[in-house]
Formats: C-alpha cells, structure tokens, sequence
C-alpha cells in the first residue's frame, strides 16, 4: 500500500476517535485495508513515529453542565414579643449557639436539631424529641461540665442547672427555663440568604404571644455588627409607624412552613431564610445517563476559570421532569433544551470553593473504567477490510521490518485505545501517524 493512502487511512481512522472521544458512544472507524498478511515494507516512514504497547487505565467520562450552590433551604421564624434590635447580615455563617437576630436586645439562639421548637421547656414537661435536643446542645455547648445529664430524654435538674448557665452566659434571666421561641433548632450550621425584617420592626401578630419575654426588658439598640452579650447601647430604637401586612408573602420563600424550621401559623413572620453551609452542584441529567450517576460515586467538578474541586454524588433522582419553556426560556438551563425530561442529581463538595455562588460548572461523569489493560495511541490504529482492525508494529526490537498486527479495540479514553489480540505485548513498538 501507497504512503499517501495509508496516511489517509490513519487521518480517517483520528478524526473517527476525535468525534468519538467528544461524544462518548460507541466508536465507528471507517477505511479499509487487506489484513492478515505481514507487509513486505520496513523500516519507519517518513514523518511517522513510534510508540509502544503499554498497561494503563483508562476512564471514559460524559460532561454534564450544573450549578454551584448551597443546599436545604429553610426559613427561620421568630416567635417572641418585642421589637427587633439586631440582626445579622446577608452571608453571614451561624452555628451551633450563634445569635440569630435579636428582639428587646435579647438573643435568639440557634441549637442543632431536625424537630421544630413547639413548646416552652422547663423542669415537669414530659419526655420528647425536642427535649433530646435541648439536653446534647447544652452539653456539646459546655454547659454540663459536671456530667450531670444522665438521661437526655428527661428535663430534670441537670438540665435546668445546665439552662441557667446558658442563660447568663447569654446575658438572660437564669430562670432554668427555656422560653417557646427563645431558641431555634435547625439541622446544622445556617447561611443567610435573605433578612426579611428590619430594625426597629415589631413581628406581627406576636403581641401577649405565649412566647412573650421573660428576660430582661430593652435598654437600647445594640451597635451594628455582632452584638455583644448583656451590654445594651445607650438609645433605645424607635418603633416603626408602619407594621408590614400580615398576609404579605415572603419573597424567595421556599414554603410556608418548614418541617426544621418553625411553623409559621401563628408565629409571626419569617425573620432570614437560610440554606446549609455545605457547597453542592445541582445537574439535571438525561434519563439515558443516569446510570451515569451513582450514589456514593467520586466525581471532578470543573470550575469557571480552570480550577477543579472534588465532589461526590449524594442523591439521584428516580422520576423524570419536563421542563416547562416560560421556565428555561432565556435562562441558558443546563438541563437541555426546553421541554426535555431531566432527572435531578446532586453533588456534594468535598471542600469549600471561595467566592462563587450561583455559578456554571461542569461535572465529569465516569461511564466505565478500564484497569491495567494493553492500550496503545488512537492514532496507532488502522482499519482492514470487512470492518477488522489492526496495528503496524515493528518485527522486534532489532528488525525494522514492519508486520500488521489484528487487534480488537476496546475503551477510547484520553487518546488512547484498548487493545486485545493474539499477537499484542507489552513493550511491542507500533508506528503511528502524526
């Protein structure tokens, strides 16, 4: 065979596993070429090089774009009488005994936990969930120094001891008792995504309130910024003329109520809206690459700019959504063209990404792996008649002659190719067309 038309060869048989490679699906080559034979031809030609049989792993992945956010959304609610003397800011991180705002100049507290605060908690109240809450808190917050919390489930002595040392801690009355409102129990630590009152504001509604104070009454309004504990500022506040409506709904709200929030029936109104402080990629995947994620899976995510961060699937969906067109018009949605069915994934970061929120990325899906195997370059190998394949390789490490070796492609990945065949090793020098 003529050099020109086995180069064509070669070109036909690159550009095939460029597009492949691109693509994903199975690969196509095209051309033809009598096999079987030992070519008569030595030596290497003219703008070839050589390259050798080796043992790698291979990768093939599919690109799926997503978003960079934060997950579990949650709406925060006050459930206290009084006026509104501090309150944090937008992306402002608050954890496990932090200030969520302040009301008279009296902190409400944020303490872990996945059940809502529904009563006020106190020595006689009968053994629940919420009392299971109260009693780790104040322990992992370091106000059981003694041990003398046996038994979590039970509001006993311990516990209104453990509470009064929190309580002055907090610059509170130490009553032993934990008024209805005066904590907020979340799963974990909140980030502020919206503040939906301001200074000076009375929650609606909360007025002769069961939750109505039981510390001390307002000196003034705090500084801005952190409030510092039992050290009210000089002028108290003036109220606001004007109380929002009730029926007002908040924007950005996720719901109305929320099963580790507190309930807004009856409650006043929503104070911050939150999400979790754990970064996540939300994709919304074809149903025919869902088997593309895999809980549990470690996956690359590709970061606007060049950078890359480690990631890992945490849920996948099982039913298929169609987007509506007044929905994705105009957003670029990652999840395909208007109208498509997708399946949510989610990914969580395993490291925190600085200053990016709401951001593009794009998330490399593993489709199959291929550990320790023959491969050679892609460039490497050549197409015969009847749809065969096969490689140029020289005779042995001391004759140039050049036979033509059948092999049986396997996985394309990385510019490289699985092979297998009879008369495939390691080491064996093949020629490629460059």
């Amino acid at each position: 065979m003529g050099l020109s038309r086995r180069r064509r060869l070669r070109w036909l048989v690159a550009g095939t596993l460029a597009v492949a490679a691109a693509a994903v699906p199975a690969v196509v080559l095209l051309g033809s070429r009598s096999g079987g034979h030992h070519g008569a031809e030595t030596g290497v030609p003219t703008g070839d090089t050589t390259s050798s049989v080796t043992r790698r792993t291979l990768s093939e992945s599919s690109t799926v774009d997503g978003t960079l956010g934060y997950g579990t959304a949650l709406e925060l609610y006050d459930r206290l009488a009084g006026t509104f003397t501090w309150l944090p800011s937008v992306g402002a991180v608050i954890g496990r005994g932090g200030t969520l705002w302040r009301i008279d100049d009296l902190p409400v507290v944020l303490m872990y936990g996945s059940v809502p605060a529904y009563r006020a908690l106190k020595r006689g109240v009968s053994d629940g969930p919420d009392v299971i809450e109260l009693n780790r808190n104040l322990i992992d917050l370091g106000f059981d120094p003694y041990g003398a919390i046996t038994d979590d489930a039970s509001f006993g002595e311990a516990t209104a001891a453990a509470v009064k040392r929190w309580q002055k801690a907090e610059g509170l009355t130490e009553t032993g008792e934990v008024e209805l409102g005066r904590v907020v129990f979340a799963p974990g630590a909140r980030r502020v995504t919206a503040v939906k009152v301001t200074l000076g504001q009375d929650p609606p509604g909360a007025k002769g309130s069961p939750g109505k104070h039981k510390g001390r009454p307002a000196k003034g309004e705090p500084a801005k910024g952190k409030p510092t504990k039992g050290k009210p500022a000089k002028e108290a506040p003036a109220k606001q003329a004007e109380k929002p409506a009730k029926d007002e709904p908040a924007k950005d709200s996720p719901s109305k109520g929320s099963p580790s929030g507190e309930p807004a029936a009856g409650a006043g109104e929503v104070v911050l809206t939150t999400t979790s402080t754990q970064q996540i990629v939300q994709l919304k995947v074809k149903p025919e690459q869902q088997q593309l994620a895999r809980l549990g899976e470690s996956v690359t995510v590709l970061l606007p700019g060049g950078g890359q961060a480690s990631g890992r699937v945490t849920d996948v969906g099982t039913v298929a959504s169609e987007a509506s067109s007044a929905a994705d018009e105009g957003k670029g949605s990652p999840s395909g063209e208007s109208g498509e069915s997708t399946i949510p994934v989610t990914i969580a970061l395993e490291h925190r990404v600085a200053h990016l929120d709401e951001a593009p990325v794009s998330v490399e899906l593993v489709k199959g792996v291929r550990r320790n195997v023959l491969t050679v370059p892609a460039t490497a190998l050549i197409a015969t008649a009847g749809g065969g394949y096969a490689v140029e390789a020289l005779a042995s490490a001391t004759n140039d002659r050049r036979v033509t070796v059948p092999v049986t492609p396997g996985m394309f990945a990385g510019g490289f190719v699985q092979v297998e065949g009879a008369g495939v090793r390691e080491g064996m020098t093949v020629i490629e067309s460059q």
